[in-house]
């Protein structure tokens, strides 16, 4: 009778819905991942224009997903539960007045890449450079508003909106890849980003009545914008040292993480939104502790299927077209090695969840202190991968392990600060 009772809670229907569209997305990115494979395999100028859109990248992990969530899901939570209607003028005005900083700081970041890449696609590059700003700049908004809708306990259209981002996104994939290139994958993904504003954004910005829902920098925590999205500044950082020396490592390490990054999306930071937002509300061990199990099964299964399967998986998933065996090859033995720094990544992941919920006027000091060891591991990182002999691919799979132990240490120690100060 529990079990049944169980089964049909708010909780478990909300996890379905971004589980299974979760699902969908991964099944639009298995059909998106191959084409790209098709079209580029392990080019130059694909593996420039990844280490590319890696800078871009990290602008949008401290201004999408898990990062802005961290920050605003308590807030926003606490305001909805609060007041009936709320309206979002505010948020509005603040929302484009960040678009625009992004945009520009953006594009200077990126220009200064392209200088140091030296490449025969400069003119290319620069003008993917500029779609990339503007896809930072509306995934910001769009991230905002949706991060609105979980607060507001609308998992089911915060599930369609991001799923139909997705299925644009393979929908105009091969024929823009095929008629322009490179610049084809980053049109398509712009679509799909303009239509979530388009269909969802916009109209939530009619509402006119109700608490008016401020928001300003100072809810921009900067240490929680890091800890938010540690895991991917993890990928990121470890990507572009497996990019710097111009080669094509790059494009063996992203084909991998596609991979790996599927079960961090759709089951790991599923299971952490549900338990940021339910710990908001009120303190759930119980709920933690499932999360911790299902981190725990999830990475175990993870790495005993890619120990075994996990060269079968890569040419399945990838070789056709440009894509040979040896880029298959190349790609099993970067997802075997990255594949347990996934499982370090998943548990750290759930732990930090409760230390979001805390307020960040009084736990301000210990974000910060944090986020410092955090950023401080990944600079070291980085020194290292500079001053060392070794190959890229070492460097980035010593980076990973080096960045993931460092970071479930810290989840650790946030989540002892948790229990002692709720």
């Amino acid at each position: 009778m529990n079990l049944r009772k169980a089964f049909r809670s708010d909780s478990v229907k909300d996890f379905s819905f971004l589980f299974f569209s979760n699902v969908l997305q991964k099944v639009f990115g298995l059909v998106r991942e191959p084409v790209v494979a098709f079209f580029f395999g392990s080019s130059l100028f694909y593996a420039n224009y990844l280490l590319l859109r890696t800078v871009a990248d990290f602008f949008s992990q401290f201004t999408v997903g898990n990062a802005l969530k961290a920050n605003l899901l308590p807030k926003f939570t606490k305001i909805v539960n609060t007041y009936k209607e709320v309206s979002l003028n505010k948020v509005l005005s603040f929302s484009k007045r960040t678009m625009v900083f992004l945009f520009v700081l953006s594009q200077i970041v990126q220009f200064l890449i392209i200088i140091y890449l030296e490449t025969d696609y400069t003119k290319e590059l620069l003008f993917v450079s500029v779609l990339l700003s503007f896809s930072i700049c509306f995934n910001f908004i769009n991230s905002i508003y949706l991060t609105l809708m979980q607060a507001e306990g609308k998992f089911k259209s915060f599930s369609v909106a991001t799923t139909i981002n997705s299925f644009l996104v393979v929908l105009f994939i091969f024929p823009l890849t095929f008629l322009f290139n490179v610049l084809g994958l980053v049109i398509s993904r712009l679509i799909g980003i303009l239509s979530i504003t388009i269909a969802y954004i916009i109209p939530m910005n009619k509402r006119k009545g109700g608490h008016e829902v401020e928001i300003s920098r100072k809810d921009l925590n900067i240490p929680t914008l890091i800890l938010g999205n540690f895991a991917n500044l993890i990928i990121l950082s470890s990507r572009f040292v497996s990019g710097a020396d111009g080669g094509k490592e790059i494009a063996y390490f992203t084909y991998s993480v596609f991979i790996l990054n599927a079960l961090l999306t759709s089951i790991i930071g599923n299971v952490s939104t549900l338990l940021l937002r339910k710990v908001s509300i009120k303190k759930n061990n119980i709920f933690m502790i499932y999360s911790m199990i299902i981190s725990l099964v999830v990475g175990i299964l993870l790495v005993l299927g890619l120990e075994f399967y996990g060269f079968e998986l890569i040419k399945l998933v990838y070789m056709r077209g440009e894509f040979n065996l040896i880029d298959a090859q190349n790609t099993a033995v970067f997802i075997k090695k990255l594949s347990y720094a996934f499982v370090l990544i998943f548990i750290a992941t759930t732990l930090l969840q409760p230390f979001f919920s805390l307020p960040i006027d009084s736990s301000r000091k210990v974000r910060r202190n944090i986020s410092i060891i955090f950023v401080v591991t990944i600079i070291l990182g980085f020194i290292f991968s500079l001053s060392s002999d070794m190959s890229v691919e070492k460097e980035s799979i010593i980076m990973i392990y080096f960045t993931s132990i460092v970071s479930l240490l810290l989840s650790l120690y946030s989540y002892l600060y948790y229990m002692k100060k709720s």
